[in-house]
């Protein structure tokens, strides 16, 4: 699996908390499919 530090090197690979969780449900009903700006609202992941 080479690929997986491809794009980032250092992206958490712990279990999303609560909070992020959440925050994902959010900004998904804001912004629908836009996995690139979701990630962007999300430091680390």
């Amino acid at each position: 699996l080479r690929w997986i530090n491809y794009l980032r090197p250092d992206p958490k690979r712990a279990l999303l908390s609560e909070y992020e969780e959440q925050k994902v449900i959010n900004l998904h009903a804001q912004l629908g499919n836009r996995w690139s700006k979701i990630a962007s609202h999300l430091p680390g992941r």
